[in-house]
């Protein structure tokens, strides 16, 4: 039983830890978001990464995808390493931009009535030029004045394409299972497997 839950906590640390480190990986766009007058579609937009499906929000205003399109992107944590391998790593204070667009879309998942306010307050942290809603501005404001001590930022990864031309695809923000989630399910599968193994053995006497 020991040696199954070790496997299976292994094998979900392959799966999902491995993702904090740069690798080549391939998104295809499923579903747009909810759209935004004037604007085109917002976050979050439904996709698969390698084939499993994501959830993932867009951070940049002046790149476009389409519907069911396929790119490569590289993945990155959201740390001082994987921010400077990311689109606009070279901008300055570009980890805590990288922040302020992850906290913000946690809160697209809290204010669901304030979607569009805070897709275009993400657009403007990297895109500036981008028009405001009426909202918008109010969410970079408080994006901009958190202090992200203590703030879990482990579960986010920055899907930038490696397409890095203007007409290459949009870099996207997108998250993972929690640690806690993980070991859940992992010890979830270690039970499934210990009771598998010791029905077997009872068909064998």
């Amino acid at each position: 039983m020991r040696r199954f839950a070790v496997l299976s906590l292994l094998l979900l640390v392959i799966a999902f830890g491995g993702a904090a480190t740069a690798s080549a990986d391939t998104v295809r766009l499923v579903r747009f978001g909810d759209p935004i007058p004037g604007f085109g579609s917002g976050g979050p937009f439904q996709g698969t990464l390698n084939g499993n499906s994501i959830a993932m929000v867009c951070v940049s205003f002046d790149r476009r995808v389409t519907l069911n399109q396929t790119w490569e992107v590289t993945v990155n944590g959201l740390t001082a390493s994987g921010v400077a391998n990311a689109l606009y790593g070279g901008q300055a204070d570009a980890l805590f931009k990288y922040q302020q667009a992850a906290f913000l879309t946690d809160q697209l998942a809290l204010h669901p009535d304030q979607k569009a306010d805070i897709q275009v307050a993400i657009w403007n942290i990297f895109n500036p030029g981008t028009p405001d809603t009426a909202g918008s501005g109010a969410w970079l404001a408080l994006a901009a004045s958190q202090n992200f001590n203590g703030y879990d930022f482990s579960r986010f990864r920055i899907l930038t394409p490696t397409d890095r031309s203007r007409r290459g695809p949009q870099e996207m923000l997108t998250t993972v299972p929690e640690p806690t989630t993980m070991l859940l399910l992992g010890t979830g599968l270690a039970a499934i497997g210990a009771k598998f193994r010791k029905r077997r053995r009872t068909l064998d006497q």
